[in-house]
């Protein structure tokens, strides 16, 4: 039953079948207790491969359980939970019942949360959904890591923050109350320098990309309403963090090391910033910088959405933990 269930709901799980047929050897022998276990692991292991799929097999697990127990009860959760998931892949907050949701590590991984709501994977593990393969081929499409040499040299730069285009730093170190005033010190800072006048001019414009940005970000809610990204290091300490987590799977890290590297992504985005929120609209710029290249198109669109995901949802790890 067990395999006929999960297999039609697409879900091919050696071990949620062999959690499934273990609570209904449990039950046939008696013993409720290990029953009730078996069954909450064979949810855990649904609700993880399936997401919002899982409601059809959650609720003939459920039907398995006798009402009343713990293990009916947890399994009911995960139902819930299931049924809430929004009806697509990305751009939604996923926790792994599995994993620590507090603590000093699942606090550093919620510096990496924006990538994870992206991408529909849990915030809160190091584990990645996807297997060794998947995870060795985004890093060599993405980012050119092929092995833990190049790993360890982009993680290395996206904890130094220096992944990042350092001309946007250049730019918000040189901002100014007024727009003529910003142009005026940016030239100002490229004339003591020698810089040529067609790079002048270029940080001159991002700086006007820069303030409509934060002009978007204000109506939308990024920025408070004279709120203004001091440094968008935030978007690689944020991606130092999911990093780690690919490096782990595709078997270029240990755990270890990839605990190690979580930390301290966490630990500086801290020293940065002042809060979720700040630190949000400083990782949110400098995506849109790298990529959105001022349409505020769907680059943008699913940045704010993650944003407001883990602003407002009462389950996300940036309503539950305090900043720093």
């Amino acid at each position: 039953m067990a395999a006929e269930v999960l297999a039609n709901a697409g879900i091919p799980d050696e071990a949620a079948r062999r959690a499934w047929s273990a609570m209904t050897a449990f039950q046939a022998l008696g013993d409720g207790p290990r029953a009730e276990k078996a069954g909450v692991h064979a949810g855990r292991l649904i609700l993880r491969d399936a997401g919002r799929d899982a409601t059809g097999p959650l609720r003939d697990l459920l039907g398995q359980l006798a009402p009343g127990g713990e293990g009916h009860r947890r399994v009911a959760e995960m139902l819930a939970e299931a049924e809430n998931r929004p009806d697509r892949d990305h751009d939604v907050l996923i926790t792994d019942p599995e994993a620590p949701a507090w603590g000093k590590l699942a606090h550093a991984l919620a510096v990496g949360a924006h990538l994870a709501v992206g991408n529909g994977t849990p915030w809160n593990s190091l584990a990645d959904p996807d297997g060794p393969e998947e995870n060795r081929e985004l890093l060599a499409r993405d980012w050119s890591v092929t092995d833990p040499d190049s790993w360890r040299e982009q993680i290395d730069k996206l904890l130094d923050a220096e992944n990042s285009d350092p001309a946007i730093q250049v730019v918000l170190d040189c901002r100014q109350p007024s727009p003529e005033a910003w142009s005026r010190e940016i030239h100002r800072w490229c004339g003591e320098r020698d810089i040529s006048r067609e790079t002048t001019e270029a940080l001159d414009e991002l700086s006007g990309q820069v303030r409509r940005y934060e002009e978007r970000f204000r109506a939308d809610g990024l920025l408070r309403p004279h709120g203004q990204v001091t440094s968008v290091y935030g978007y690689d300490f944020g991606r130092a963090v999911n990093m780690a987590r690919w490096g782990l799977n595709a078997g270029f890290c240990d755990v270890e090391t990839a605990r190690d590297c979580a930390l301290t992504a966490g630990y500086r985005a801290y020293r940065t910033y002042d809060s979720w929120e700040e630190f949000s609209a400083a990782y949110v710029l400098g995506r849109m910088l790298r990529f959105d290249d001022g349409e505020f198109g769907d680059w943008y669109l699913r940045s704010l959405e993650g944003h407001r995901i883990l602003t407002t949802d009462p389950a996300s790890p940036w309503r539950r933990m305090a900043w720093g």
